[in-house]
């Protein structure tokens, strides 16, 4: 596979929480290729001037002891190479597993409440003002929980608002309890989906839930 390939493959994988915006996996390709040519420029000059060098040093010593048979120049080869990265779950800058220190250090967290079970700590993020229970953090497994804020989708374009048919059309293996929906996720440490329902069926929030959490969420 090569690097075109490998972005657009990146762009669309459902692991990203939110969904790129239309053209930027293409605009990513573009300066790719743009990148890879101003390399293959430089390593072609640099070859030019190494065989430049040992020219002139040829004719140099040509001068002084006569002729002299110059070994052939080294051929050089540009080679790229791309490895697949391990994706953090979570919203904007908070992921989960981080620590409250991280998670403080990022600066989207805004307010604390009241503690949780096993001293958790619950916070609003300045994306989701009105959820205190936005973020949680376990003093032994980090973050826990992120919230995404009303405006933003999962990789799918599953939003606030989307019904729990199209939440299932999205995500197959998704199981229903009363008031949610539920999808498991793979990722460093498996975690989940959560989407809260009204009485109409449809989404109220979106949160990622790590799978083992001893904050007593559900």
């Amino acid at each position: 596979m090569d690097l075109d390939d490998e972005l657009r493959r990146l762009f669309q994988d459902d692991r990203l929480e939110i969904q790129v915006k239309p053209g930027a996996d293409a605009a990513m390709v573009t300066g790719a290729r743009r990148v890879r040519r101003r390399r293959v420029a430089l390593a072609s000059a640099a070859s030019t001037l190494a065989v430049a060098t040992v020219v002139a040093g040829g004719v140099a010593l040509s001068g002084i002891a006569g002729s002299a048979d110059l070994p052939p120049a080294a051929s050089s080869v540009l080679t790229t190479t791309t490895t697949n990265p391990v994706w953090p779950i979570g919203y904007g800058p908070i992921k989960l597993t981080m620590s409250e220190q991280e998670a403080l250090a990022t600066g989207v967290l805004v307010e604390l409440s009241a503690n949780q079970a096993n001293g958790c700590r619950n916070y609003a993020t300045d994306g989701n003002p009105s959820d205190p229970g936005a973020v949680v953090v376990s003093p032994t497994k980090g973050v826990v929980r992120v919230t995404i804020p009303s405006f933003a989708t999962t990789g799918s374009g599953i939003g606030a608002g989307a019904t729990a048919a199209e939440v299932k059309a999205k995500y197959p293996t998704v199981v229903e309890f009363p008031g949610y929906l539920k999808e498991r996720m793979q990722g460093k440490q498996p975690w989940h989906y959560v989407f809260e329902l009204d009485e109409a069926k449809k989404v109220t929030s979106i949160r990622m839930d790590l799978e083992s959490s001893d904050c007593g969420m559900r």
